[in-house]
């Protein structure tokens, strides 16, 4: 007998908390990418529950221009975009992915693809130019998967940025606010993949690490095993797991209640 089970639903509480937020045409609660619930401020959400909209740089493209012209001229330089390229980066991931997957250098490749020799720093764009450069970026926005990986790394940052809420209004550590003065305070949340593994039966585990690493076998579920406790986040919980294990492998998994 085979047994199936796939998917995820949604809570009814957050069914409800997104009907009373204009959410209700959702499957999950829309964030942005500090894990704050789209107007909504205060309220924070992590997990299945919720997915990172993040910014596409053609919605700010004019702001993002506004701020990196800093002489006013209505025109940007390689060094003027060089200047707030960082702060792009952070706040728009996508730019340096695009850049990576195009085997662009740097800034100034981009800038040669919406108007020829870009070596010089005097080569300038107006709006319309600085809007042709970066018109594809936003092809590179990923959305992340709903995992325990992903919730554990979420939980981590939200709880690292409420310890330092206080330090951070007197010194923001986020880039600069494209739509406003200042910094935030704080860097987006930023998914570090570690890999995945995926149980193929009869002891054995598929495994795929950073690096494009991978292995399959009954060392692999092993590595699993060990994995698996060592996220456990409580001792009980990994005694438990392990005497489950242990149980299962000297009599067998017991589907008589299925």
């Amino acid at each position: 007998m085979a047994v199936w089970s796939t998917g995820i639903g949604t809570r009814p509480f957050i069914v409800e908390f997104m009907k009373q937020i204009g959410q209700a045409n959702r499957r999950v609660l829309a964030t942005d990418e500090w894990l704050r619930v789209r107007e909504c401020d205060g309220v924070y959400a992590i997990g299945d529950c919720a997915t990172i909209n993040q910014r596409k740089v053609m919605e700010d493209i004019s702001e993002i221009f506004r701020v990196a012209d800093k002489d006013k001229s209505g025109t940007l330089t390689v060094k003027e975009i060089q200047d707030v390229l960082d702060d792009i980066y952070v706040r728009y991931p996508q730019v340096q992915l695009y850049l990576k997957s195009k085997q662009m250098n740097g800034i100034a490749d981009l800038v040669r693809s919406a108007k020829g020799d870009a070596e010089k720093e005097s080569v300038e764009l107006n709006i319309e130019e600085f809007k042709k450069a970066l018109s594809l970026v936003d092809s590179q926005v990923k959305f992340l998967p709903a995992t325990a990986q992903v919730a554990s790394q979420q939980g981590q940052y939200l709880a690292r940025c409420f310890n330092k809420m206080k330090d951070a209004e007197e010194h923001p550590e986020g880039p600069i606010r494209i739509r406003g003065e200042g910094r935030h305070r704080f860097r987006p949340f930023r998914y570090r993949h570690l890999g995945q593994f995926a149980p193929l039966g009869g002891e054995q585990t598929a495994a795929q690490l950073p690096g494009d690493w991978i292995s399959i076998g009954h060392s692999t579920q092993w590595l699993w095993y060990s994995v698996y406790a060592t996220k456990q986040i409580s001792w009980r919980t990994r005694a438990l797991v392990v005497s489950d294990w242990t149980r299962r492998f000297i009599f067998g998994r017991d589907s008589s209640c299925i």
